[in-house]
């Protein structure tokens, strides 16, 4: 089988910029892919022929995507699009299943202790000012990386935004009647899905920096 020198290796890197597949990870991943299929083709075909035919194949999977589980405004290549549903869809659906089941209970009265709704107030306070600087942190050190991931991308759209949060709780999981507050104790629930995936994301992210350094040095 023969290998590919340095210019042709940089020829298949042209055409990835020109797809605009930017995140290293998923870089990394086709480009293996890529140099691999065209390898084996140029057995019995030059290498212009065989990077041709390849790129036939690939031009559909790099095609401009985009997914409800992301937001219709991030449109990225269908193969980045695919592994960013992996992480993604399961938060979506985390989320969702919460909106729906605080519309569900937004007329359901629970009478609760006064004494309890203060611890719980404070509790929820001090979790959500440490979850919002701890996902602010984060923010700061992936962007201090200067390395680009599915992870990080994910990181900065599904996760860094929550930063807001203590803003969003108002200060009270206690309604004027003496119910529980439903959108408090949503907002809540929203702040452990986010700060579980922002966790995911942010030792994801750096695994892959780690690989890439080992792999470039």
């Amino acid at each position: 089988m023969m290998q590919l020198t340095k210019e042709q290796i940089q020829q298949i890197e042209w055409y990835l910029d020109r797809k605009r597949l930017q995140y290293i990870d998923v870089r990394i991943e086709v480009l293996d892919h890529v140099i691999s299929e065209i390898e084996q083709a140029t057995n019995t075909v030059s290498f212009e022929k065989a990077f041709e035919k390849v790129k036939f194949k690939w031009n559909k999977l790099l095609e401009e995507d985009s997914s409800v589980y992301l937001g219709y405004a991030y449109v990225k290549p269908k193969v980045v699009v695919e592994k960013l549903k992996k992480y993604g869809k399961p938060h979506a659906i985390k989320i969702w299943s919460v909106f729906a089941i605080m519309l569900l209970l937004l007329n359901f009265k629970q009478e609760v202790s006064f004494k309890g709704i203060q611890i719980l107030n404070f509790m929820a306070q001090v979790w959500i000012y440490i979850s919002a600087a701890l996902i602010l942190v984060g923010g700061f050190l992936i962007r201090k990386s200067k390395i680009k991931t599915s992870y990080s991308f994910l990181y900065n759209s599904q996760v860094l935004p929550y930063i807001l949060f203590p803003f969003m709780l108002f200060g009270s999981f206690l309604t004027q009647s003496g119910g529980l507050d439903i959108f408090e104790i949503a907002m809540l629930l929203f702040s452990l899905f986010v700060c579980q995936l922002g966790i995911k994301l942010y030792k994801r992210h750096f695994l892959t920096v780690k690989k890439y350094s080992l792999k470039c040095s």
